[in-house]
């Protein structure tokens, strides 16, 4: 294990020189004194290494970031194997810097992460051992572009794992959008006619015990809709059903329905109907 000094000696050589760094550690305590300083100067993190899950050890491949750091769930969880940690600029002038930001599972939850067995836990540890030697060639006019190449390939690979996990589950994922879509009608109390909280997806996830861009993904592969998509539907129809059978005006339907401006709920409103909702009222008498 590095010493701290010599720890902090190399992070900010990586900090001043290099928009990668690679190390592998033997334990959650040696990953977390190395990478909490990665983390903070905003790297992204990839860990390929063996987990203890429900007891069990398996072979995972985890996504952390600035966003995304638990401690407290890493201590325990993470028992050994390698990270390799990266600036968004090490894509400057490459497509995967934005593609970066189209693939959800780079926000999963550790939880939600895929235990890679056989053939993918091989492909996995292959590709991430190109990427690894990679990191010890010496720097070059082509060497980014091959680092940025192996971890294009990696995520390919890692993006079809888990759209063969969706389609292999899919009765449970069937299960999670119907439950998601129940949840949703719990924030509308019909008795007092009001929204009783904003529906979000992130309150909605955490109902679900899942993270908010696994909700957004399942619900796009069941209905072709994002999770957005649907709690804006239900607001809308929520916002109809008091224009109808109330004679509230627009402004006290806005604050019963958690808005801060009845301009905001007026703009969804005709958004997603094509209408006001005065000409909504005005249309049903």
């Amino acid at each position: 294990m590095l010493s701290a000094d010599k720890m902090s000696e190399l992070q900010y050589a990586f900090k001043l020189n290099h928009t990668y760094y690679f190390d592998d550690f033997n334990d959650d305590d040696e990953f977390l004194n190395a990478t909490q300083k990665l983390i903070e100067d905003k790297c992204f993190i990839i860990v390929f290494g063996t987990t203890n899950d429900a007891d069990e050890l398996y072979d995972k491949l985890l996504f952390f970031n600035q966003y995304y750091f638990p401690v407290s769930e890493i201590k325990g969880y993470l028992k050994k194997g390698a990270y390799f940690a990266f600036r968004s600029d090490l894509f400057k002038g490459y497509s995967l810097r934005n593609r970066l930001k189209d693939l959800g599972f780079l926000e999963y939850s550790m939880q939600e992460s895929l235990v890679l067995k056989d053939n993918h836990q091989r492909l996995i540890a292959k590709l991430f051992n190109l990427l690894v030697e990679e990191t010890k060639m010496p720097q070059s006019e082509i060497h980014s572009t091959i680092i940025a190449s192996y971890l294009n390939l990696l995520l390919y690979h890692m993006q079809r794992f888990y759209q063969r996990f969706m389609e292999d589950k899919s009765d449970e994922i069937n299960a999670l959008q119907c439950q998601f879509l129940k949840e949703l009608y719990t924030f509308f109390d019909q008795e007092r006619r009001c929204m009783l909280a904003p529906p979000t997806a992130t309150l909605l996830s955490k109902k679900l015990n899942c993270t908010a861009r696994f909700l957004n993904d399942i619900s796009l592969k069941v209905s072709g809709k994002t999770a957005q998509y649907h709690i804006e539907n239900f607001i809308v129809t929520a916002a109809k059903q008091l224009l109808a059978e109330t004679d509230l005006s627009v402004a006290e339907i806005a604050e019963r329905m958690k808005f801060e401006h009845p301009q905001s709920l007026t703009r969804l409103f005709k958004r997603k109907t094509q209408i006001t909702p005065l000409d909504f009222r005005i249309s049903i008498i």
